[in-house]
């Protein structure tokens, strides 16, 4: 990792010396904490859109493929505890 840093402070410093560099954007890495934090940040949100898009995507897919078809099990017990609360009860003394 130290190899790393010093080639680009190498690089850094060449840039310097023939003015040749790219703008200069130092302003964003001063405030370290808030920068990692919005990186982090924007690396969540990226994250959460992707899902979302696929989630949506396959949705659609499963509501295209498949038409809605009513819930059977889900109707027969409504109609179990329909047929329960019909008859009047005895309270006790």
């Amino acid at each position: 990792m130290e190899s790393v840093r010093q080639y680009f402070q190498d690089w850094s410093d060449a840039c310097e010396y023939a003015n040749e560099c790219a703008p200069d954007l130092s302003f964003l890495g001063n405030g370290e904490p808030f920068t990692a934090l919005l990186f982090v940040a924007a690396v969540c949100y990226l994250a959460w859109a992707v899902n979302e898009a696929r989630i949506q995507r396959r949705g659609a897919a499963h509501m295209a493929v498949r038409p809605h078809q009513p819930a059977t099990e889900l109707q027969t017990v409504a109609a179990q505890m329909q047929q329960a609360q019909a008859g009047p009860e005895k309270l006790a003394a």
